[in-house]
């Protein structure tokens, strides 16, 4: 079978950061690898990862963290964890996030079936509810399976080595936004395949990793600044057409009913 390996870049909110490893140790089936890249964190972080090594190795995992003397963005971080990755497929995870059963072996079952080179899963960003916030992800999933939209998403990216190795990895120019937008257009004009699957859902602390972090002064605007430059528009006006708009309003109307 194929093999899996996650990468999940961390930059203190320790609390986030337990909440996703638990999720992941509880969920996970074909994932064995974790690589876990530590951005100079100041926090409980080292303590907390060391503690968790030790119950990721009783349960087989290859459980390593890559410290960052000082932060160096995500796409770096992210960089660092794939060169060190060993597993066919790369999952690039945010740890702001909590992960449902099953979740690596449903990604890998439909990246497989759709010949994909990257697969993502669907995001709940509702506030997380303690047990009712799973039974809505297995409500959704039971009306949703099966279901694929070729569409982009970036919480948890679950590559083939041979895509990346063709595409190449994220842009360390970037620091924290627009790395992942890079990365789709490179994707989309080399013609590779990703989509978004009904069947797998995660529950998302919607820029709980950033929270009061301290980052660089306008990262963000930095960050479309280089967008522009690199690629010769702003990404932001896809967002507002007439298409995306409608789009956009549709699929709230459907996530009323929990439909994809």
């Amino acid at each position: 079978m194929d093999s899996i390996s996650v990468v999940i870049p961390v930059f203190n909110q320790v609390s986030l950061t337990e909440h996703c490893l638990e999720s992941l140790l509880a969920n996970s089936d074909v994932a064995r690898e974790l690589i876990v890249v530590d951005n100079a964190s100041t926090d409980r972080t080292p303590a907390v990862l060391l503690a968790f090594q030790v119950r990721f190795a009783a349960q087989g995992w290859s459980f390593r963290v890559l410290r960052n003397e000082v932060n160096q963005g995500f796409g770096r971080a992210c960089n660092r964890g794939i060169r060190e990755a060993h597993g066919d497929f790369i999952g690039v995870l945010n740890n702001d996030t909590w992960l449902m059963p099953h979740w690596d072996r449903v990604l890998l079952m439909r990246a497989k079936a759709l010949a994909a080179d990257m697969v993502t899963p669907c995001y709940d960003e509702q506030p997380f509810e303690g047990r009712r916030t799973p039974v809505k992800i297995a409500a959704f999933i039971r009306r949703n399976r099966g279901k694929t939209k070729r569409e982009w998403g970036s919480i948890l990216m679950l590559f083939s080595r041979q895509a990346l190795a063709r595409v190449g990895l994220f842009d360390e120019r970037f620091f924290v936004t627009y790395e992942d937008t890079d990365l789709r257009e490179r994707m989309d004009r080399a013609e590779m395949r990703y989509f978004k699957v009904g069947d797998c859902v995660i529950w998302h602390h919607s820029k709980g990793t950033r929270g009061q972090q301290p980052l660089p002064k306008d990262y963000e605007l930095e960050g479309l600044r280089l967008f522009v430059e690199k690629w010769g528009f702003d990404p932001r006006l896809r967002e507002h057409t007439r298409g995306a708009r409608l789009r956009r309003r549709w699929q709230k109307i459907k996530s009323k009913f929990g439909l994809f």
